[in-house]
């Protein structure tokens, strides 16, 4: 049993501490979860570096200094003081970089809510466990993609829903590489009668960004000059670099109708500050926030998307890649902090 954990103010600092051992009965209200698996992207880097700003590292306390970075994947009951939940049940969301982890939990329609005093003033979204059944949109055999892009694609499809209120013409992503990106992307072109799609990445990724066969064009973080400024522009900075998106601004400031900052995958140089910057004021934009605020046709619209594209898309957009133990998460998450996770690749971890 293992926890890996992360130096909150040096995300390169990693080790590994003993972690729940299974337990044969858990206090009334609690579950015992085993970690099964979950997908390692861009976005959880994302949580790492936002975690004191955000709040991320609340979800799961560590010890003084460290952090427990959250993941996405499934989690299988192994002892339940919670009625309606049996040892064996499975659940999707948020968890732990852990083998094992113990959580407060309510049963519900479709899935589990966490009660903890803890997290009670974070992000409801980030608490709620969905039954891992086809009827609640986890078909037989898609439980890889799911891990990797679930959360990811409801992303995307809030940003497409901010992007299409502009009506612009074109729409730059910068790290066009990431997962979060992948899956804006889609959601774009999936709204019917898209913009110019146009993805920057590095020198490195171009090749494979551009064979993914998502965007109009690719370009590289040095090719900023070549972005198209005749049309009315929004610009989605999942980089959350400031000297990048200033970059961008002043290229297309005649034409720039919205930027919208969402992650921070250049974490070394990350900042959502921005201020005197041609162009529209750079906007925050909080994926937990959007969800809250759906519509329930909009929630619907988004759910009943996914099995399509889960079964249809996602494939060609990835190919699944699977590791196990601690040395083999600590490597994965290093080689993540060195950008050096080939675009095409979704890592599926377990412990």
């Amino acid at each position: 049993m293992v926890d890996v954990l992360v130096r909150r103010d040096d995300p390169r600092t990693v080790r590994c501490d003993p972690g729940e051992p299974p337990r044969t009965g858990v206090p009334q209200g609690s579950v015992q979860f085993a970690v099964e698996r979950f997908g390692l992207t861009a976005n959880n880097l994302t949580y790492a570096v936002l975690g004191d700003a955000w709040r991320y590292w609340d979800h799961f306390p560590a010890p003084e200094g460290w952090g427990r970075v959250p993941v996405w994947g499934f989690g299988r009951a192994t002892a339940s003081g919670v009625d309606g939940v049996a040892a064996g049940d499975r659940f999707f969301g948020f968890w732990p970089m852990s083998s094992r982890v113990t959580l407060e939990v309510a049963a519900g329609p479709g899935g589990l809510a966490d009660r903890s005093a803890a997290r009670a003033s974070l992000a409801r979204v980030y608490g709620r466990y969905a039954r891992a059944l086809p009827e609640t949109g986890f078909p037989p055999g898609l439980d890889d993609v799911a891990a990797v892009l679930r959360p990811l694609f409801q992303t995307g499809w809030l940003l497409a829903d901010r992007v299409a209120r502009e009506g612009a013409g074109v729409v730059v992503l910068t790290s066009a590489s990431s997962r979060t990106a992948v899956c804006t992307a889609a959601a774009v072109r999936a709204h019917g009668d898209p913009p110019e799609l146009v993805g920057l990445t590095s020198s490195r990724h171009a090749a494979a960004t551009a064979a993914l066969g998502l965007y109009d064009r690719v370009l590289t973080y040095e090719e900023v000059g070549a972005l198209p400024a005749d049309r009315g522009a929004v610009l989605v900075d999942l980089a959350g670099d400031p000297d990048l998106r200033a970059a961008v601004h002043r290229r297309t400031a005649g034409v720039l109708r919205a930027s919208v900052v969402v992650g921070a995958t250049h974490w070394t140089r990350a900042s959502f500050a921005s201020s005197g910057l041609p162009g529209p004021e750079p906007e925050v934009f909080s994926a937990p926030a959007a969800a809250a605020a759906l519509d329930p046709s909009s929630a619907r619209r988004i759910a009943a998307a996914w099995p399509d594209f889960a079964a249809t898309r996602a494939p060609g957009l990835l190919t699944v890649e699977h590791r196990t133990g601690a040395q083999a998460v600590t490597e994965a998450w290093a080689a993540l902090l060195d950008g050096d996770v080939d675009p095409r690749r979704g890592l599926v971890l377990s412990l």
